[in-house]
């Protein structure tokens, strides 16, 4: 199945005790460019994380945020900072004293205070905390190719409508092809007239200059290369596996073979042709840079 290289996903989910959140996002790239943005002390994840990336996803920039947060409270241990707290005691009772301040001192006030408190998170074991995250990593990667298949069903159908017009087109080329020949020879033999202007033509000299002309107009090479590569881009399209790169050079191909028809056959009808088949094409290649 065909899939764009822009998606996003993104799942939110309770495990093992742990609140844990993965997001996937990813734009175009010729290569697999993987970031991932986490704490620093799951650091150990993300090596784990980029593994996991190949499975889903062969190209692209791809940015992958993790958060996890330990709801149950087992994994943060929590002391006091005496420091600070007979500091600050001190100095409310220095304040009620000095300035004659009434009130109390009370467990509120000190509560209030976030510095009175050490916050230390324990050592986890990360094969179990990659179990959790694994799950809802799967989850959101499921999500986001959900999204890049979509979006690549949507520019299949765009570009095979595309890819028809040209080929419709190429079809009107051959069509003129023979006609632009013979156009072409009856000049010739039209021009050495005129130029000789009553003298007699060496018919079998006119003939084999014609032959000639005829053999550096003909694109019929050109017009069987032409539909075989586009014979082959369709059915590329729906090819399940990566099909970018192929479908990259293919057009490429097409294209070449599209110029050198014009550049051939020296014919204004063929010219416009050209122009609108390349018109065509310029609009699938920039498409075509979008997909896996």
């Amino acid at each position: 199945m065909l899939r764009s290289m822009t998606g996003y996903g993104r799942v939110k989910k309770l495990a093992d005790g742990r609140d844990i959140v993965v997001e996937v996002r990813s734009v175009n790239s010729r290569f697999l460019d993987t970031t991932v943005r986490l704490n620093r002390l799951y650091s150990p994840l993300e090596e784990k994380l980029k593994q996991l990336v190949s499975e889903y996803i062969s190209r692209g920039k791809i940015e992958i945020y993790l958060s996890i947060d330990n709801i149950s409270g087992e994994k943060t241990e929590l002391t006091l900072n005496r420091e600070y707290i007979e500091g600050y005691i001190n100095a409310l009772k220095t304040i009620k004293s000095d300035y004659g301040i009434p009130g109390n001192i009370n467990l509120s006030m000190i509560a209030s205070k976030t510095d009175a408190f050490n916050v230390k998170k324990l050592d986890e074991d990360m094969n179990e905390v990659w179990e959790s995250v694994k799950c809802v990593a799967i989850e959101a990667f499921e999500a986001f190719n959900t999204m890049r298949s979509t979006e690549g069903q949507n520019l299949r159908a765009d570009i095979t409508k595309r890819m028809e017009e040209v080929a419709q087109t190429a079809e009107r080329i051959k069509e003129l092809s023979p006609k632009s020949v013979q156009a072409h020879n009856q000049k010739l033999r039209e021009r050495v007239k005129t130029l000789l202007d009553g003298v007699d033509v060496d018919e079998a000299r006119l003939i084999s200059e014609c032959a000639i002309l005829a053999d550096k107009l003909d694109i019929t090479e050109e017009l069987v290369r032409l539909k075989s590569h586009i014979d082959q881009f369709e059915s590329i399209l729906e090819e399940d596996n990566p099909t970018g790169r192929k479908l990259d050079f293919l057009l490429q191909e097409i294209n070449r073979e599209v110029n050198t028809c014009g550049s051939k056959a020296n014919d204004n009808e063929i010219a416009k042709l050209v122009v609108e088949a390349k018109s065509e094409l310029e609009k699938i290649r920039e498409q075509v840079q979008n997909i896996e």
